[in-house]
């Protein structure tokens, strides 16, 4: 089993996507962590990666974001299915990923989406921290109650990063609206869509999914 999951920040899909991974025996494929990775590589392609991601701050264009990723996916083993976290990310990647996935021999099953309000993206977002040392993330209030506290891992200062300041948050949900939104509705109008209500709590979500993929 394929599949490709969206959903506007906060609302939890990096979580579901691990338990899918964990329950159908799927590679958990992170986009965003991927590019962050190999942009600190010191090669062609993580100078690359690292030009868009921290010189010029943008996009990283749709041929080399999905060469980049079958660059990563050749290394799965083919008897484990995928779950890819946002991607295709604009409408000029959907082909582009078909196709590639095809060349693996792979085929794309299912699309989820998981939706939450707007308010509620920035109201989870805003709260999250993560620790530069040992790479945890916390949610401020569970996790850690002040900014200020340490990290409970290390003991290092956690911080919190530009993207989840309450301005990163509204340009992040603007972009995913404008960009990826025309993505999600491809795939309601070749009937592949699953939707799932992220404003609940994760196993209730979690059993909505395994529900719609006929668990």
């Amino acid at each position: 089993m394929n599949l490709i999951i969206f959903g506007p920040q906060g609302s939890g899909k990096g979580t579901q996507a691990s338990k899918l991974a964990q329950k159908y025996n799927l590679k958990h494929v992170e986009t965003g962590q991927i590019f962050r990775e190999i942009s600190k590589e010191d090669s062609p392609r993580g100078k690359m990666i690292a030009q868009f991601l921290n010189e010029k701050n943008e996009m990283i264009p749709d041929n080399i974001a999905v060469d980049t990723l079958k660059h990563y996916l050749e290394k799965v083993s083919p008897d484990a299915g995928l779950i890819i976290d946002s991607a295709p990310r604009t409408v000029g990647q959907i082909e582009l990923v078909e196709k590639m996935l095809k060349q693996l021999g792979r085929q794309l099953d299912k699309a989820i989406y998981i939706t939450l309000p707007y308010e509620q993206s920035v109201a989870r977002v805003s709260k999250r921290y993560k620790c530069p040392a040992c790479n945890k993330k916390f949610v401020l209030g569970k996790d850690i109650q002040s900014k200020e506290d340490p990290c409970p891992i290390c003991g290092g200062p956690v911080i919190q990063r530009k993207d989840d300041t309450p301005e990163g948050i509204a340009k992040r949900l603007k972009d995913f609206h404008k960009i990826t939104m025309p993505v999600i509705e491809h795939y309601r109008e070749k009937g592949m869509l699953l939707e799932a209500d992220g404003n609940q709590d994760v196993e209730k979500v979690f059993e909505d999914i395994k529900q719609a993929l006929g668990d």
